[in-house]
C-alpha cells in the first residue's frame, strides 16, 4: 500500500505544486511505534469517549509523505487544493491539522506545518489512512534535525529512544 500511496501523492501534488515543490516519502510507522501510541490512547479515554471505535482507528499516519514547498503561500495553496480536490483524485481528506493556526507554539516546540489525513484505496480495494505533511522548505529542514529531540521528548522509557 505504501508504494501506491507514495506514487499517488507524488504524481498528484507535483502536478499541482509550485515549481520547486518536492515530495518526500516518509517511513512506514513501525509496529513498535504504533503499539506505543495505542498505550497512550488507552490513557486518554476522552479521545474516544463512547469507545465506539477500536483504539487502532486513532492511528492516522501508518503511511506518510511530506510535501516540501518553497513558501508559506505555497503551503496554504497546496493544502487548500488537496482539501477541495482530493476526493476527485481518489485521496479524500478525512482530517486536517493546521499547526500554523495553533495558539500554543510550545506544544510543538515552535514547529509548524499542515497535516492532512487522506483515505487511500489500493489496487485490491484495501483502504488505509495516510498522512500528508505539507511543509515550508526551511521548516522541513528543521524538522529533520529536530526529530531526534522529538523521539526523546515523547519516549516513555529509555527503551523507546
Amino acid at each position: 500500500l505504501d508504494k501506491g500511496f507514495q506514487g499517488k501523492v507524488r504524481s498528484l501534488l507535483l502536478e499541482q505544486g509550485g515549481p520547486g515543490t518536492v515530495v518526500v516519502a516518509g517511513p512506514v510507522k513501525t509496529e513498535e511505534r504504533m503499539l506505543a501510541k495505542l498505550a497512550l490512547y488507552r490513557q486518554k479515554p476522552h479521545a474516544n469517549p463512547q469507545g465506539l471505535l477500536p483504539l487502532s482507528a486513532m492511528i492516522l499516519d501508518p503511511i506518510r509523505a511530506s510535501v516540501v514547498c518553497n513558501s508559506s503561500r505555497e503551503v496554504v495553496d497546496c493544502a487548500r487544493w488537496l482539501i477541495r480536490n482530493g476526493a476527485a483524485h481518489d485521496l479524500p481528506v478525512v482530517k486536517q491539522k493546521n499547526k500554523f493556526a495553533m495558539d500554543d507554539a510550545t506544544e510543538y516546540d515552535g514547529y509548524r506545518d499542515v497535516n492532512l489525513c487522506v483515505l487511500y484505496t489500493g489496487k485490491l480495494g484495501l483502504k488505509i489512512i495516510g498522512e500528508i505533511q505539507i511543509h515550508e522548505e526551511r521548516m522541513h529542514a528543521l524538522k529533520t534535525k529536530m526529530h531526534r529531540l522529538y523521539k526523546v521528548k515523547r519516549a516513555t522509557s529509555n527503551r523507546n529512544i
